[in-house]
């Protein structure tokens, strides 16, 4: 996958055979969904997205994860930020700083564009699945469906260690992840009847690159949706932690979210603490657990946890999308050995 460039399959890519349904937050499906899209191959590949980072800002609905893996699919986020659009420009956000209006939340003047026609659908009747159909064929993305997590809006909150209630955004952005956190509710509601759907079919389940906290775990906590994941065949995790190489720019950030967040469930911010999060909070969920390579000590405190390591190149999406590709398609080919075996008639 070059990046910049919008998802496009070609004829020759490895393909497992099955349906995928990959579960993600933004910057995490950004760094995996393009790639996992084309090492599975068209019609292979669903990204489920958080929304309990969504917010509404000046009575526009933002969907931070959402957009962001439309924007890498589509070949336009800008990667060094790790959110919205590469070049666009910010002069309504000035302009509202000049105003005196709250700007602490960048919204690009293109990035605007995409906010006010996601309203202009959902106030014609829309469900936010639907709109974000409509948003990705604007967009130019013909890659993989991507499907909100919930078409209702699911707020998470968090509890600072002083007593206050605030909005995930507030506290993220607002304050920079800074203060420490006391406690975090997930925002509650129903699953999105098409991501239930897609589960449903679904032969593989992926937990990417993202926070186990506040991007997987809040997708988790929909309404029997971490009951429709236990029932596919296969669930595999990937780290979103990479010891070997200090995170860069804009996951800089996200990796001190993380850290903030698994102290609160009391667990570190390492592949291993990861491991004994999902174990713990999600038992017997798990089947296998992408390392990196260079994260070998890691892999005996995975194995602790219950979950199955698995090494590979976390860093480069090509090579992940990879092994996680060849991963799928053992397995699946595994199970059904399996099948047949049991078909057979007795000698």
């Amino acid at each position: 996958m070059v990046a910049g460039r919008a998802v496009r399959y070609v004829a020759d890519v490895p393909v497992t055979g099955g349906r995928t349904v990959l579960l993600t937050g933004g910057l995490g499906g950004a760094h995996l969904a393009p790639a996992l899209a084309r090492a599975l191959g068209p019609g292979n590949l669903t990204v489920v997205a958080n929304v309990g980072d969504d917010l509404d800002w000046h009575g526009l609905r933002i969907c931070p994860d959402v957009d962001t893996v439309l924007y890498a699919l589509g070949g336009q986020l800008d990667r060094e930020r790790g959110w919205g659009i590469a070049g666009d420009t910010f002069t309504v956000r000035a302009a509202l700083a000049g105003l005196g209006g709250p700007s602490a939340f960048g919204v690009g003047d293109r990035d605007l564009a995409t906010h006010l026609v996601r309203a202009e659908l959902l106030r014609t009747g829309r469900t936010l699945t639907e709109a974000t159909a409509e948003v990705a064929r604007r967009l130019g993305v013909d890659g993989p469906a991507v499907l909100p997590a919930s078409d209702e809006p699911c707020p998470t909150r968090l509890e600072l260690a002083d007593g206050r209630w605030v909005g995930f955004q507030e506290w993220y952005v607002g304050a920079g992840a800074e203060p420490p956190v006391r406690s975090v509710a997930p925002g509650s509601g129903p699953a999105a009847p098409a991501v239930l759907a897609a589960l449903a079919r679904a032969d593989a389940v992926v937990l990417g690159p993202s926070n186990p906290v506040s991007s997987i775990g809040t997708v988790l906590a929909l309404d029997g949706l971490a009951e429709a994941v236990a029932r596919v065949p296969t669930v595999v995790a990937v780290s979103p932690v990479v010891l070997a190489s200090p995170p860069p720019g804009p996951v800089a950030h996200h990796a001190l979210a993380r850290r903030r967040l698994l102290a609160v469930t009391g667990d570190e911010d390492t592949p291993a603490g990861v491991a004994r999060h999902y174990a713990r909070r999600h038992p017997g969920l798990v089947d296998a657990y992408l390392v990196d390579e260079r994260d070998g000590g890691e892999v005996p405190g995975v194995v602790r946890a219950g979950l199955c390591p698995e090494p590979a190149r976390l860093l480069d999406p090509g090579a992940l999308a990879g092994a996680l590709a060849g991963l799928l398609g053992a397995r699946a080919a595994a199970a059904g050995a399996r099948g047949r075996d049991r078909g057979a008639p007795a000698a």
